[in-house]
């Protein structure tokens, strides 16, 4: 099983080693589960998952976060800052994809936490969120244009 780990790229082994995963063997597919010791295993993804999907697909499979937000996302990471909290001085500051819990809008600061896009069940809800930060993200654009006298 450690040629599972070591077909995989640099960034993917880093996901892993944050959420503590080992390989198992689930019915002849290797899972990378999260073992507790006072309750069953937790599997977060398979081998061929690991090596095949985005990082970006990846991290938001962990959120439990469904394939439109994962679509939106990866199409629209250039607009989004990847972030993660660090409580010892109780800001936010930049990450690599594999590690964030949050993204920040390039252009207008706008914050969104993994754990709270999670709790959106509606895609219609999902839809207008889209709509809101693709229309502040063109204001934005419009406001520095005109700065800019364009």
């Amino acid at each position: 099983m450690r040629d599972a780990l070591a077909e995989l790229s640099d960034e993917k082994r880093k996901l892993i080693g944050k959420y503590r995963l080992v390989p198992k063997d689930i019915n002849g597919k290797i899972y990378w589960v999260r073992r507790f010791g006072n309750r069953p295993d937790h599997p977060y993804a398979t081998q061929r998952a690991l090596r095949n999907c985005h990082i970006i697909e990846l991290v938001f499979s962990f959120y439990d976060l469904c394939v439109a937000k994962m679509t939106y996302f990866k199409n629209n990471f250039a607009d989004y800052i990847p972030c993660k909290n660090n409580y010892r001085v109780g800001q936010m500051e930049e990450c690599e994809p594999w590690d964030m819990e949050i993204l920040v809008q390039r252009e207008t600061g706008i914050v969104i936490d993994l754990r709270n896009l999670a709790e959106i069940s509606d895609i219609e809800v999902f839809k207008e969120m889209c709509k809101w930060l693709e229309s502040r993200l063109n204001e934005a654009d419009a406001c520095s244009r005109k700065v800019m006298g364009l």
